[in-house]
């Protein structure tokens, strides 16, 4: 039987944060630091920026993953942060508390799409008294700048602008179909100070002009990952998906992939990393059901929540992504990181990540959808030896060059200062341990 445990993304299953709804996290005080502008006189040290981030779910997933590695460095140069995302069960405060990252937990409600009318007009109801204890928080907390993850997420976006304080909003997904996010991009264009995207699709998505968005692109902590050999020694290769079991990433397409490759001839085995989401029952129980007549329980593993995410990937011969949609996937740099090969779908910033037809090839893309040519790439890798190692040189190589956690980093805090006002002094290690 699968697991069954809630939750979303890659975290520790530590219990969530008791910290009071709408208050104050126990794990680091306020700031007393300067808001809004104004310059330190000189030869004194820079002002250090409170910075709180809105994380629309309490369930661990791509923005959260990206928040901790950033944040974590953020507190390690001095500066004040703090997480906030509706009050509920979920992995995403213990996964923040292993790096003593502070949660507060509002007593406000989880978006909720109108395609769900009955969750969606409770949500309405409640949103004026949900956008009043944000905005009293926010007065409360008195950061620099407030960070909003996610197109759907107003009401951290309008109550940091109605307590006064600047709006980074960050899109990060092409969920919504296009007269939606058009509707969603005039919103973000006139409520932020600063608008950042995962990627150019993203911005193209919700029509915001290239020149008004900045890029924060997904990033790797290299160390963490020890290259794999680049070639392949097992006679039962292993292809693997990375992502909890939902119709976004589309393992229904993964299975239907396994299962042409073993009616080829083809020895593969498979592994879907990632929780089976109490949640999506109605999507996971007929690919399990499938599974089990095909026979292909025995040679697909679902291992549900993979805590080593680098040694999960090492142990790969090749990783594949189905997504339906995307932005700028985490699991596609950090494979490029442990040296996979990949084939993915050409969802979000894949080609720019990957480079599939540059001279710096780390992988494989192929039309969204399209099984039959997703099976192909793969058998390509199987069969050519020098294409797979040069693939696993270039992944590594760009890698550490285009996204590497300190430039991620740095990109953060420049949006943040130039989103408050508040600028780096002379002297100042804010590029990640660089002086400025």
């Amino acid at each position: 039987m699968p697991s069954s445990s809630p939750g979303g993304g890659r975290a520790d299953q530590t219990p969530p944060s008791s910290s009071p709804a709408g208050g104050r996290a126990d794990q680091t005080k306020p700031s007393s630091s300067p808001k809004g502008g104004g310059a330190d006189p000189p030869n004194q040290t820079p002002s250090a920026l409170t910075l709180i981030c809105f994380l629309f779910d309490p369930n661990t997933g791509g923005p959260t993953i990206r928040v901790r590695a950033v944040y974590d460095r953020l507190q390690a140069m001095g500066h004040q942060v703090r997480v906030a995302y509706p009050k509920g069960e979920g992995s995403a405060a213990g996964y923040l508390a292993e790096k003593n990252i502070a949660v507060d937990t509002l007593a406000i409600a989880k978006p909720v799409l109108p395609s769900k009318p009955w969750a969606f007009l409770k949500f309405a109801l409640t949103f004026p008294v949900a956008l009043w204890r944000i905005a009293a928080y926010l007065r409360r907390q008195k950061p620099d700048a407030v960070h909003v993850n996610g197109a759907f997420d107003i009401g951290p976006a309008l109550g940091a602008r109605l307590a006064g304080i600047p709006v980074i909003w960050h899109l990060n997904d092409t969920l919504f179909g296009p007269r939606l996010s058009r509707t969603l991009g005039w919103v973000v264009r006139r409520v932020a100070t600063k608008v950042a995207v995962s990627s150019d699709p993203v911005a193209t998505h919700y029509a915001i002009p290239k020149d008004q968005a900045t890029r924060l692109f997904v990033p790797v902590d290299t160390a963490r990952f020890t290259p794999r050999a680049a070639r392949i020694t097992r006679k039962e290769p292993l292809i693997g998906l990375a992502g909890n079991w939902n119709w976004i990433k589309g393992q229904h397409h993964f299975v239907e992939a396994i299962a042409r490759l073993r009616a080829k001839g083809r020895p593969a085995r498979g592994t879907v990393l990632g929780r089976v989401l109490d949640s999506q029952t109605a999507y996971w129980t007929p690919i399990f059901e499938r599974m089990k007549t095909d026979g292909l329980d025995r040679v697909i593993a679902v291992p549900g929540f993979v805590d080593d995410m680098p040694a999960a990937l090492a142990d790969l011969d090749i990783l594949v992504l189905t997504s339906h949609s995307e932005s700028g996937p985490l699991v596609t740099v950090e494979a490029m990181a442990a040296g996979v090969p990949q084939v993915v779908f050409d969802v979000g910033d894949v080609r720019t990540m990957l480079d599939p037809d540059g001279p710096e090839q780390a992988g494989l893309v192929v039309r969204q959808g399209d099984v039959a040519a997703l099976v192909a790439g793969i058998e390509r890798l199987l069969d050519d030896p020098a294409l797979y190692a040069q693939m696993a040189a270039h992944a590594r190589a760009r890698v550490a060059r285009l996204y590497a956690l300190e430039a991620c980093v740095a990109a953060h805090i420049a949006l943040y200062r130039a989103a408050a006002g508040v600028s780096a002094r002379p002297g100042a290690v804010d590029n990640a341990g660089e002086t400025q």
